[in-house]
């Protein structure tokens, strides 16, 4: 059982943030910044789930359009985020490659390159020489790759523990063990929330709670199509240089820490666990996973027995369904570990020794369109959510935090967030993912 630090909430502040992963951290630091009273909700701890749990890449390179402008200027707060916070995220700006299996794979990146050029983002083509002389000793340099060197790549485990710190070293109320039980309207505005440590009221709310909005969206009649899959990560003993550039290639992605190590993963190949609650929004799901039917494995494992545990009147998730289970619940596959582990050797044969440091695994919160939904509720008033990044919201955590705060305090958000709106999955707009990392 995890012991939570002692907190005494205030009675009242100015904006309460339900979610301690890196878009809560981050809005909850950019708010205090700014000059408002902040007070963080977090049932578990902080970054304890996916947001501690990614790869680590900083990416600009290979997302969708709609999330460009945010991820161009994240890219520019990350490349200064340690200095500013004072603290070590183990930030490496060493470009994102991606290498092409075949003709086809290499016209889809070429055609991401056209459809955002426009963006002045600097990705360039390169050929098999140039993707083996940007990886030294890669055996499958396919037929070729694309690269971003202003991309870069930052320590999950550390990033958003270090955003939170500071924002309650400047004042913010980072509550952990501390869930949000509901939250209160008056006059079609916010109110406050009720937590497990009592009631805060505010005037503001920002749901940055992962796989658990959709929940608190739905309590306010409004629809938001989320599911999670699983994702596992394997970290390597240390082994000698190889890049500093985020790989994926060959069924493998990767990424060289400062210390050596690798962060290492199955590249594409994603789990799903089968629940009850998978059919709350299957039809939402069904297009894409026909689309994405070889990247995904299904599992029926002990979260379907969990699930239906949880759904007995009188568990201790159905007394707090807005909680539900406090801690990571995700378990590394072995088969994804093993797969990894064989791909690095076949991708990068001159690794003669190396080791298994950890493992672990998180539910990756997604949308049906690989999209996040980052918006403000007209009824009630002054409800935000940040939510649904779709397994690529970590390097967009921090300037999701910072347009945040600018939403809040200036009345309109700093960067466009078209195509972000809630009401595409209400309207019956669908939309076609178009990234598969």
């Amino acid at each position: 059982m995890t012991n939570y630090p002692k907190i005494t909430l205030p009675k009242e502040c100015d904006v309460v943030v339900i979610g301690g992963g890196i878009h809560g951290s981050s809005s909850a630091y950019y708010l205090t910044k700014a000059g408002m009273k902040v007070v963080l909700l977090e049932k578990d701890t902080i970054a304890s789930h996916q947001s501690g749990r990614a790869w680590g890449f900083v990416r600009q390179q290979g997302r969708d359009p709609l999330e460009l402008p945010l991820m161009m200027e994240g890219n520019k707060i990350w490349q200064g985020l340690e200095k500013e916070l004072n603290a070590d995220l183990e930030w490496r700006q060493g470009g994102v490659l991606f290498v092409a299996r075949d003709d086809t794979e290499m016209s889809q990146f070429e055609g991401w390159i056209d459809d955002t050029k426009h963006f002045g983002i600097e990705t360039r083509v390169l050929d098999p020489k140039g993707v083996a002389k940007m990886i030294p000793g890669i055996t499958t340099p396919g037929v070729g790759g694309i690269y971003t060197p202003s991309d870069g790549q930052a320590e999950p485990k550390k990033a958003a523990p270090a955003i939170a710190k500071r924002a309650s070293e400047m004042g913010a109320v980072i509550a952990e063990g501390c869930g949000a039980l509901s939250i209160e309207t008056e006059a079609g505005a916010i109110s406050s929330v009720v937590s497990e440590q009592g009631e805060v009221k505010c005037k503001y709310v920002i749901c940055a709670a992962g796989a658990a909005t959709h929940k608190f969206v739905a309590k306010f009649g409004r629809r938001l199509p989320q599911q999670t899959t699983r994702g596992t990560v394997i970290r390597t003993t240390p082994v000698p240089d190889i890049s500093a550039a985020g790989t994926l290639a060959a069924g493998l992605a990767f990424r060289q820490r400062a210390d050596g190590s690798m962060n290492i993963a199955d590249e594409f190949m994603t789990d799903i666990d089968l629940t009850m609650g998978r059919l709350k929004f299957a039809r939402d799901f069904m297009p894409g996973l026909f689309d994405n039917w070889a990247t995904f494995k299904f599992h029926f494992n002990k979260r379907f027995f969990d699930d239906l545990v949880d759904r007995v009147p009188g568990s201790d998730a159905s007394k707090q369904p807005m909680i539900g289970r406090r801690t990571n619940q995700a378990a590394p596959y072995e088969v994804r570990v093993k797969n990894a582990m064989r791909n690095l050797q076949k991708v990068l044969p001159q690794i003669k020794k190396v080791g298994i440091a950890d493992t672990w695994a998180g539910d990756i919160d997604v949308t049906p369109d690989a999209v996040p939904v980052i918006d403000q509720f007209d009824n009630p008033k002054h409800f935000f959510v940040a939510s649904g990044f779709s397994g690529h919201g970590f390097a967009m955590g921090p300037v999701v935090g910072k347009v945040m705060a600018d939403w809040i305090t200036t009345g309109e958000p700093s960067i466009t967030l078209e195509g972000m709106e809630l009401n595409r999955f209400e309207d019956g707009t669908r939309r076609v993912p178009r990234t598969r990392v």
